[in-house]
């Protein structure tokens, strides 16, 4: 459930900011509430699991990655708000169609990254965890090209330079947050196997 919240923000934030829409965006902040509320109840029921029934082995390992992947959604919660504020900074700003596109393209790759990562959660499936978190290379590839075509623009237009910089701070929190889905796909492969992985790494 925390993981749905989590995906209805960050496609709420992107919306909100694609179609400047500063309701969308209010309601993605003022929701980011009950994302922290479910990150504390998670934190002590599995304190009460952990204190009462003492879990060893396995049921421990998926007690921990429970505690560690509920601390990430709440992350990825946290830029979700934070591209929903965007959307207010950029209100008075120059907005530049080529460079939305691919913060878009960047985002949509997020969201898809998050919705499969959380199937591969439900069912701990360690083998499209780490798939998953390949795609996040995608993103890398985004930023590059948002980061290009930001300084070729302030270059050209020194009044776009405030517009730029903050299509990197809004491109920032969206590459931000397919590192946090790489680390949910970390915490399914210590779940099943025991073992604390940097997913991405060419020695997998």
């Amino acid at each position: 459930t925390m993981g749905l919240n989590v995906e209805s923000a960050i496609r709420n934030a992107i919306l909100a900011f694609q179609g400047h829409d500063l309701e969308l965006a209010q309601e993605v902040i003022e929701n980011d509430e009950t994302i922290n509320g479910q990150e504390t109840h998670l934190e002590k029921q599995c304190a009460q699991v952990i204190a009462l029934q003492q879990p060893v082995a396995s049921d421990l390992r998926l007690i921990i990655s429970m505690l560690k992947a509920s601390s990430d959604l709440e992350r990825l919660g946290d830029h979700a708000v934070s591209v929903a504020k965007a959307t207010k900074v950029f209100e008075n700003e120059k907005r530049d169609a080529e460079i939305e596109k691919i913060v878009i393209e960047m985002a949509q790759n997020v969201q898809k990254m998050l919705e499969e990562i959380m199937n591969a959660y439900e069912v701990l499936d360690d083998k499209k965890a780490i798939i998953i978190a390949n795609d996040d290379n995608q993103n890398n590839e985004y930023f590059k090209q948002i980061r290009k075509l930001s300084l070729k623009e302030i270059r050209t237009d020194a009044d776009f330079a405030e517009s730029g910089i903050d299509y990197l701070n809004v491109a920032n929190h969206i590459e931000r947050m397919g590192d946090y889905v790489t680390n949910l796909a970390e915490w399914i492969i210590y779940a099943t196997k025991g073992k604390i992985t940097e997913l991405g790494r060419n020695d997998l």
